[in-house]
């Protein structure tokens, strides 16, 4: 295997990512709702899943992303329900254990101690107007859910392959994840 270098992403091709894990199709009508209650732009006009954006954007979004949470019925007083989690993925997953399993797992990777320090970093160095963990934690269950993608949902692309191998050794050098 050849080594990677972290200052070199010419062959990853960012706006492509979310094709390299296929996601359900069923929470667009949450996600175009959010897009146009804040006035959130998706990258494509095919973009219609909160996982077919990138962290950075969604971390950029912090509204956009607070709207889904909220929507979704995910946030309890600013902080994820994970109870909340669980049972909708368990529910509306059931007969897709593999990714209900990812699912809960990246969000439950994503209330933690440092995706909190984040937030509070950005609440206090950039101007915002909604909850700045929302976007962190979206941000952060876009990246552990791409590196985490269950075979059955992963494309089998070298374009995908080098996307993934990339991230995952230079988790600071791609903003996208």
């Amino acid at each position: 295997a050849s080594e990677i270098d972290c200052d070199q992403a010419d062959n990853v091709n960012e706006e492509h990512i979310h094709l390299c894990c296929k996601h359900p199709e069923d929470q667009n009508e949450i996600v175009d709702s959010c897009a146009k209650e804040t006035g959130f732009k998706m990258p494509s006009a095919q973009d219609h899943n909160m996982l077919d954006i990138t962290a950075d954007r969604a971390i950029s979004a912090s509204c956009f992303s607070e709207c889904i949470l909220n929507k979704m019925h995910f946030l309890k007083d600013s902080n994820l329900d994970m109870a909340a989690i669980k049972a909708h993925y368990d529910k509306n997953y059931k007969h897709d254990t593999q990714y209900a399993t990812e699912m809960i797992n990246a969000f439950d990777h994503c209330h933690g101690t440092s995706e909190l320090w984040e937030s509070n970093f950005l609440m206090n160095h950039m101007p915002h107007s909604c909850n700045t963990n929302a976007s962190v934690i979206l941000g952060c269950v876009v990246k552990q859910f791409f590196h985490n993608c269950p075979s059955s949902r992963w494309a089998q692309t070298q374009e995908c392959h080098d996307a993934l191998e990339f991230s995952k050794s230079c988790p600071d050098a791609f903003a996208s994840l």
